[in-house]
């Protein structure tokens, strides 16, 4: 008998509702099947994104999300095995540091978030431009990121991907990034 049961009651994620994060642990939600109630939060008080379960409270976008693609094991969210649960968990890892730090410096100031600073802007189309040349070659022999289905690995690259392709990713960008591409579109199609 498996030790993780899927809640009866819908779980509530406190968070916002428009951010690329929250849409994360949804979209993993979604594949394992459990109903998640997402309900606006923070009015400055207290910490959010933050999940309430019948058992208790999980806070941090990633941590929700890893939570919730580990509770049902045949969907494989989390990977196979303790290999790919490994490999998952260093794409995401890369995704929080190496593309989610410069696409944010580059995204907010576009969406009115904060004041734009030039130099950090410059700084971080570089960056961007360098994370996404890692995605692009290692999807060059891989259709997802870890495996041979969609993971938290993919959730959470195209979450933040999203944003960035609808401001400020143009063509033009996007031109040297075909692997990339194929498998955005690949994901967003699921």
């Amino acid at each position: 008998a498996s030790s993780a049961r899927v809640p009866a009651m819908p779980m509530k994620l406190f968070a916002h509702p428009d951010n690329y994060k929250t849409k994360k642990a949804l979209v993993a939600a979604r594949y394992v099947g459990l109903d998640v109630e997402a309900v606006k939060g923070g009015s400055g008080e207290g910490k959010v994104p933050v999940l309430e379960t019948e058992q208790g409270c999980i806070f941090s976008s990633t941590a929700i999300a890893r939570y919730l693609s580990r509770i049902s094991r045949p969907v494989g969210l989390y990977g196979q095995n303790l290999l790919e649960g490994g490999m998952i968990d260093s794409w995401v890892e890369f995704c929080t540091h190496e593309l989610e730090v410069p696409l944010c410096t580059w995204v907010l100031p576009v969406m009115g978030v904060f004041p734009e600073v030039p130099e950090a802007t410059a700084c971080a189309k570089e960056d961007v431009k360098k994370a996404l040349s890692v995605l692009n070659n290692h999807l060059l022999h891989n259709t997802f990121m870890v495996g041979h289905t969609v993971t938290l690995a993919d959730i959470s690259v195209c979450c933040a991907l999203v944003d960035g392709m609808q401001l400020v990713l143009d063509a033009d960008f996007r031109k040297p990034f075909g692997n990339l591409m194929r498998w955005f579109n690949l994901c967003l199609a699921q």
